[in-house]
């Protein structure tokens, strides 16, 4: 019997001290709890990670318990640039048991983090409310539901804290200081595939030949022309003398056009003034004057870049020279090739696929060109380019399908270059596919590095199918949904491996 009367003795005071929160009525003092705060009661709680069209909103800070002064850091991350947003203004609403509590931001100096004070005279359950301003436009996002905790045991009780080992740290400031950015994992239409290679050349209408119009000697005396010289249209580049020649030498003939013009404009002249006399008839003024056109027309065309000495060779185009045919003292025939031009409008790329593709080539909608010098992936399409040809059978010279692209002339393909050609057929299914940029291979293995928080990442294997350049199939290892870091995974990953890393370096909280 004394040994019950003991133990209930024990009982009383256990009881008075448990925490009443949960279980008091309207009338209970909030501040009577006199337990010892649990060991989490102060660590640093994900409050809301929010995503608009163009921003990402994530704040953490201590939990959220009545009476209690808390510090919430506010990061802002523009969706634009991925580096930190500057709003004009910044407030939090959050609406608890009917009354609207505003609390105004804080700048702490650094950049895309702000700190707002919080302290709440009520507990229970709230909807809270960002509302900014950037740019001459208000904002207003909508952060969800969160609890205001009556004491640090209620909030103890409602949390479940693991640790999961394998994610890894970077924090918001680590991110903003390199080439960062992020995707949310989705469908996309997705076509077989021809991948190849191509040769980069000047577009066919965009290269001229220039030819000797007189049979002469080259003189550089005025220009020297060298490969990659540019040029603009109508700009002289050489000349050909006429002089010390002895067949069909072009003074000659340039002497012989002109006497013939000044002699029928003088016959012309004459008949046209004794026409208005009535002596010389209509019949012989019409011979006189088709005569004196006839004279100009051939005296005008030897004469245009020609004089008595010789021709002179301008430009037909802008772009540069591609190729000089001939040297300085050389002897030139009547349409002898002088010069290579390639213009700066238009290039193509030549390439060739293997007949087995053959029943693929009618449904070809578009191009991604990867330059290999520089990683570079061009789209034909985002370029205005197009498939100017595609062809359906091969030929005894050559057991290839030919494919021609053209695109506007671009300084990132060099003429003459060799480049990865991947022919885009039209999309037959939807599937998951991610940027060619935020694939990490180790040993033959491939991993993305999934966004789990804001600050928190998780490294994971996934299995590829096909890639167009740009995007590459994930077969598995990702749902729609996910978040994943398309570029600088390179960083997360070296912050895993590091382990020296402080997740929260700089951070303000």
């Amino acid at each position: 019997m004394n040994r019950y009367i003991f133990h209930f003795i024990v009982a009383i005071p256990l009881f008075f001290t448990a925490c009443n929160g949960k279980h008091g009525t309207a009338e209970s003092d909030p501040h009577a709890h006199d337990h010892e705060a649990g060991s989490h009661a102060t660590e640093e709680v994900v409050h809301f990670v929010n995503y608009t069209d163009s921003l990402e909103i994530y704040i953490v800070g201590s939990p959220m318990v009545s009476g209690k002064n808390v510090d919430l850091a506010v990061h802002l991350t523009s969706l634009t640039s991925f580096k930190p947003l500057e709003p004009d203004s910044l407030r939090l609403d959050i609406d608890l048991n009917g009354k609207v509590y505003s609390f105004q931001a804080q700048s702490t100096g650094a950049k895309g983090i702000f700190l707002i004070p919080v302290k709440f005279d009520a507990h229970g359950k709230a909807n809270a409310k960002l509302m900014l301003s950037w740019n001459g436009q208000h904002h207003s996002v909508n952060l969800g539901n969160l609890n205001v905790y009556h004491c640090e045991h209620d909030w103890e009780e409602d949390h479940v804290h693991e640790s999961n080992g394998n994610t890894i740290k970077f924090s918001k400031e680590q991110a903003w200081a390199v080439d960062f950015a992020t995707e949310l994992v989705a469908l996309w239409p997705l076509g077989q595939v021809i991948q190849t290679t191509g040769r980069v050349m000047p577009a066919q209408q965009d290269e001229q030949v220039v030819v000797a119009g007189i049979s002469g000697v080259i003189d550089f005396a005025e220009k020297q022309l060298t490969p990659g010289m540019g040029v603009k249209k109508s700009e002289p580049l050489l000349r050909i003398s006429s002089q010390g020649g002895t067949d069909n030498n072009f003074s000659i003939r340039f002497a012989e056009a002109k006497s013939r013009f000044e002699l029928a404009r003088s016959a012309y002249e004459r008949l046209k003034a004794l026409a208005v006399e009535n002596v010389a008839s209509t019949a012989e003024l019409d011979r006189a004057r088709t005569e004196y056109e006839v004279a100009q027309a051939a005296y005008q065309a030897i004469v245009q870049h020609n004089s008595s000495e010789g021709q002179t060779i301008s430009s037909p185009l802008n772009g540069e020279v591609a190729a000089v045919m001939v040297r300085n003292g050389d002897f030139v025939s009547v349409g002898q090739p002088l010069i290579r031009l390639t213009g700066s409008k238009s290039q193509q790329i030549q390439c060739y696929v293997q007949p087995r593709f053959a029943r693929l080539i009618s449904s070809l909608s578009d191009a991604n060109i990867r330059v290999s010098s520089t990683a570079t992936v061009l789209n034909i399409g985002t370029l205005a380019g197009r498939i100017v040809a595609a062809g359906k059978s091969i030929t005894a010279d050559n057991h290839l399908l030919p494919v021609t692209l053209e695109i506007p002339h671009t300084d990132k393909l060099t003429n003459g270059d060799f480049v990865e050609v991947f022919l885009l057929c039209k999309p037959d299914q939807i599937a998951i596919t991610v940027p060619q940029t935020s694939i990490l291979e180790e040993q033959g293995n491939y991993f993305v590095i999934v966004q789990l928080q804001p600050e928190l990442f998780e490294k994971r294997e996934v299995k590829l199918g096909g890639s167009d350049g740009l995007r590459v199939q994930v077969v598995s290892g990702l749902r729609v949904g996910e978040r994943i870091v398309t570029r600088g995974a390179i960083y997360v990953k070296m912050a895993q491996s590091s382990g020296k890393l402080d997740a929260h370096s700089g951070h303000v909280h």
